[in-house]
């Protein structure tokens, strides 16, 4: 028997019907010689199934085996296995447009079945239909657990026929501003918890029916109860995590795009993403150094099972959907931390339309990938409208391992969990295939249930089985039934991973008895580390000055190359000073000076005033004084009683200048993110320090003092700013400083004496430029008529910057537009994009008419840009490059937003693998910035109330401030109180000039270097 989607619902049928008309536009368009986004398109035609199978590559000893294709099933996002080890497929044929009227969502879940055994589906149902974006899935005994915009839904089959007909809410509502970043990898722990991902760039709010709740902005895990009843934030940040897989000692893996390839996640840790701040701890240390040559992981699989040969436990694979690969990873440990070793790819592609979005350990022991075959898989390198997208097709795939000791056919070993009796389930517990194991553990806990107690408890009596013993342990535990001679005995367990266990177990109790801390207690002092780490957790879950000393000590003893356990410990002793007593604790004399600066070293993880008082005081009396870099956490949360003190101590005149001025930054941003004003006094000792930082000779100094004068307006130093800013012998980094400060302290002063500056010829062209700019963002009437005056007499590139300056508000814009109607500029300015969408987004009336007469018969926008990106390949295709030249061009004009490697900050988008979009797309980036611009890396405006816009890249509200990066990669906060309006726009912030800029020969290496950031084919295997 088969049964399709489309002999379940015509209209289904008749849609992908339509898809199919679509992918046949798609390829002709794809193909077409004048498409702007060939370079980033597959160049081939789709092929069938078996002609795909034919380009996949895996090793020696291996097979790869079609599992199901189009038009069984198409664009699968996530998979999963049931209790009758049937496959589960999340489709989506909308993606990226969610279709938010039901009875139009041709999105929905298939159950795949292999009655025969060969591999191969051949029964095909659709349990859900109309859904929206359906990422995220887990089958349940009676039904599946889901994610469909833009909620979790429980959805049950209440009569059997594998079709849901019965939906209930259970978590939501989630932020589905950004499609490709949306919830997903939805995995069961052992503690009968869900763990499952936020994806990229969306807010969303999430309560469960107890009241808790979590607020989550971007890339984060969390866990909830599958009745609904609690949701649980579990780590915070990575940028866009897709994918998560457990191993048999509870530790959790997670993928993740546009940071590391692959994480071991701790409790409660941050992580990197872009610009987003840690925890005052720093972020959690990374397990991978390398990135697979791509910043698109997604999907990822611990293997933990017998079916691979040995050489393959401890490893990872990760689906790369840029590289057409899936990677493999070997995990080796130092002390509890895990460390990926990069190993030849597992699967590699021969065909650019093979796309891995997640891999799976199937019950069985093979891996399964969902490819979402496609000829384009970016979700902004090429726009979401492109007809290039495939919109039904789509395969899943297995590999089986074939060589000695295989089998083309691997079963699973039970061939429905939910009628296997209490005594199969104690067997298959112990099962060496997790998958397995968590099938059975779930089948003893909710079917089972309370008649498993004593079975479970005898064969925890008289097993030798590792795994057997683990998920007995939480079988009883879920069923509340684990007493305490049994977790006593299994903590003396001679195999670590029992130990390991009995600490997570521990941990997740809400209330404690005193065998718990003692086994807490402990478990520190394992010969384990990794028993060490756990159970560190778990004495972080539960809070008590009883526990400082035990985990000071172990602190001490950590290895420095245990960055895992370090981190935990450091957590661990930052939560146990959330309680008042600890703190009373602290004061009673009992600490020697290395346990007292461990506490200091964790306490900036504390937003309280304790944290702060502690700090203030310690630092003053621990003989080494006020750490500079606990500076600003002092000033945010110190008790305003004290803050005259902390004045005094920071005005100390035996500290050196530099360091002083340091300390007042500090302080000032600690000030306004509590949203406290200085006093008179403190204004007065604060603009003395920046006098003489702006008097000395050190230009750091010197731009430091300018900055202060930005954030607290000093008014009295701007005639030494103007002196800066008109001075030719000054750099032009401190002249552009100092013509941002004037403009944003005081417009009406300086507005006319710094309009000089973009008419001057004698000046330098960037200085020229970023003054155009700042002036146009001041809303005065004087500044349109000033950049008015100017544009009529300005070559062709400043004509350029000052028509963008004029375009960035309404008055600026139609006055633009007046002046090229009447022939006083010229209209080639409006084939500018940059120019176009700024004119768009300012309203100005009738835009489409009134600019059709003035373009007609100049190149589309699209054209000039061609032009231009055809002219600079052809130069490069002629230049003599060098790729370590580049790298230093890079370090010097990217890196401020830009990271690769261990170069530069994360504001922007991570450039790691950046050589795989091909030169095309790198010249299209830097040439034309602004023409697909991600969501979360769009231009920030504020309004600030002396009429002047500020643009940058948000990256926080920190306390009553909102903090932005600039172009040149500076963090500069804005008092909310200050603030009249804030609003994304369209533009990306970064500089689309960037190619006139660079000398022809800086700009050739450059692309030379961001070229060669690509896959490399030969790892070196672990020893």
């Amino acid at each position: 028997m088969k049964i399709l989607p489309c002999a379940r619902n015509k209209s289904f049928a008749e849609s992908l019907a339509w898809c199919g008309a679509v992918a046949l536009l798609s390829a002709a368009t794809a193909e077409a010689a004048d498409d702007p986004y060939a370079a980033h398109i597959a160049q081939t035609e789709p092929l069938s199934p078996e002609q795909e199978r034919a380009k996949l590559h895996v090793p020696e000893g291996f097979e790869i085996q079609l599992v199901a294709s189009e038009p069984d099933i198409g664009k699968p996002l996530n998979i999963a296995f049931d209790h009758r080890g049937r496959l589960w497929v999340s489709e989506t044929y909308d993606y990226p447009f969610p279709q938010m009227d039901a009875s139009k969502a041709l999105d929905g879940i298939m159950i795949l079945e292999d009655t025969d055994g060969d591999g191969r589906a051949d029964v095909f149902k659709r349990f859900a239909g109309n859904m929206t974006h359906p990422i995220g899935l887990l089958p349940t005994h009676d039904g599946a657990i889901s994610f469909s915009i833009p909620k979790i839904y429980k959805l049950t089959d209440t009569d059997g026929d594998d079709v849901a007909d019965k939906k209930e809410e259970l978590y939501g509502t989630f932020d589905r501003r950004d499609t490709h970043g949306l919830v997903n990898s939805f995995r069961w722990g052992f503690d009968g918890w869900i763990y499952l991902t936020h994806g990229f760039s969306n807010t969303s709010t999430v309560t469960g029916e107890d009241g808790s709740s979590i607020v989550m902005n971007s890339g984060n895990t969390f866990r909830i109860r599958p009745d609904g009843s609690r949701v649980e934030q579990f780590t915070w940040g990575q940028v866009n995590p897709f994918g998560l897989s457990f191993d048999r000692f509870g530790n959790l893996y997670s993928a993740d795009c546009h940071t590391k390839p692959v994480y071991q996640l701790l409790r409660g840790a941050y992580y990197p993403s872009f610009g987003k701040p840690h925890d005052g701890l720093g972020f959690a240390p990374a397990m991978c150094k390398h990135d697979h040559g791509s910043t698109s992981i997604s999907g990822v699989t611990y293997y933990e099972a017998d079916h691979f040969p040995p050489e393959y436990r401890d490893t990872v694979f990760m689906g790369n959907s840029v590289t057409n690969r899936v990677n493999l990873d070997r995990v080796i440990r130092h002390g509890s931390t895990p460390e990926a070793v990069k190993q030849p790819d597992f699967v590699r592609s021969d065909d650019p339309w093979f796309r891995p979005v997640d891999v799976r350990m199937g019950p069985d022991g093979a891996l399964y990938i969902a490819d979402f075959y496609n000829r384009i898989i970016g979700h902004y390198e090429v726009p979401l409208t492109h007809p290039g997208r495939d919109r039904r097709r789509g395969r899943i795939w297995r590999v089986v391992y074939t060589g000695p000791g295989g089998t083309a056919r691997p079963q699973r070993p039970r061939a429905d969990w939910s009628v296997a009796s209490v005594a199969e389930l104690i067997e298959d517990i112990g099962h060496a295939n997790l998958e397995v194991r968590t099938q059975a553990s779930n089948q003893l806990v909710d079917r089972i249930s309370r008649a498993a107690v004593e079975p479970v408890r005898e064969a925890l009596a008289s097993t030798d089985n590792a795994n057997r013993r683990i998920h007995g342990l939480w079988v009883l535990e879920r069923l509340g039934a684990l007493d305490g001679t049994m977790l006593r005995a299994a903590a003396g367990a001679t195999d670590a991973a029992v130990r390991v266990h009995v600490q997570r177990i521990v941990a997740e109790r809400k209330t404690w008895s005193s065998l718990d801390r003692e086994l807490a207690l402990a478990g520190v002092g394992d010969t384990d580390a990794l028993v060490q780490r756990t159970a560190a957790e778990a004495l972080g879950q539960h809070p008590s000055p009883s526990h400082v000393r035990a985990l000071l000590d172990l602190s001490g003893r950590v290895s420095s190359k245990d960055t895992h356990l370090r981190h935990m410990v450091r957590m661990a002793l930052r939560n146990q000073l959330r309680e008042p007593a600890a703190w009373a604790w602290l004061a009673s004399g009992q600490l020697d000076d290395e346990s007292m600066r461990r506490i200091v070293d964790v306490a900036p993880g504390l937003a309280t005033p304790e944290s702060a008082t502690f700090l203030f005081y310690r630092g003053r009396t621990g003989g080494a004084g006020l750490r500079d870099e606990h500076v600003g956490h002092v000033a945010r949360y110190l008790p305003a009683g004290e803050i005259e003190s902390l004045v005094a101590v920071l005005r100390d005149d035996r500290v050196r200048s530099r360091r002083r001025l340091a300390r007042l930054e500090a302080f000032v941003g600690g000030m306004q993110q509590r949203g406290t004003k200085l006093t008179p006094a403190m204004r007065q000792w604060a603009s003395e320090e920046v006098g003489r930082a702006l008097s000395g000779d050190r230009r750091e100094d010197v731009e430091r003092g300018m900055q202060l004068v930005r954030s607290m307006r000093f008014t009295e130093h701007l005639g030494r700013l103007a002196e800066i800013a008109t001075s030719p012998t000054e750099t032009i980094r401190l002249r552009r400083t100092a013509c941002e400060v004037l403009i944003l302290v005081d417009a009406s002063q300086f507005l006319g004496r710094l309009g000089a500056i973009p008419g001057n010829a004698d000046e330098p062209l960037a200085l020229r430029e970023h003054v155009t700019r700042l002036i146009g963002n001041v809303r005065r009437p004087e500044a349109v008529e000033l950049l008015t005056v100017q544009l009529r007499t300005a070559a062709q590139r400043m004509a350029r910057v000052i028509a963008g300056a004029l375009a960035s508000s309404p008055a600026g814009a139609e006055r633009l537009l007046t002046e090229i109607e009447a022939g006083k500029a010229s209209a080639h300015l409006l084939i500018d994009r940059r120019i176009h969408l700024q004119l768009d987004r300012a309203g100005v009336a009738d835009l489409a008419a009134r600019m059709a007469p003035l373009t007609e018969g100049l190149p589309e926008t699209e054209e000039r840009i061609r032009q231009l990106m055809n002219q600079r390949k052809a130069s490069f295709a002629n230049a003599v490059t060098d790729v370590k030249r580049g790298a230093a061009v890079f370090e010097k004009t990217c890196s401020a937003c830009h990271q690769i490697g261990d170069v530069g900050k994360k504001l922007g988008p991570e450039l790691a693998g950046i050589g795989m979009r091909g030169l095309d797309r790198i010249l299209e980036d830097t040439l034309d910035p602004s023409r697909t611009v991600d969501q979360a890396f769009r231009s920030t405006l504020i309004l600030l109330d002396g009429g002047v816009v500020i643009s940058g890249l948000l990256q926080d509200d920190k306390g009553e401030v909102m903090v932005l990066a600039d172009a040149a990669g500076n963090l500069v906060s804005y008092p909310k109180n200050e603030i009249v309006e804030s609003r994304t726009t369209n533009v990306s912030p970064m500089p689309s000039n960037i190619a006139e800029d660079l000398p022809e020969q800086d700009f050739h290496d450059l692309l030379a270097f961001l070229l060669a950031q690509r896959q490399t084919d030969s790892p070196k295997p672990a020893p």
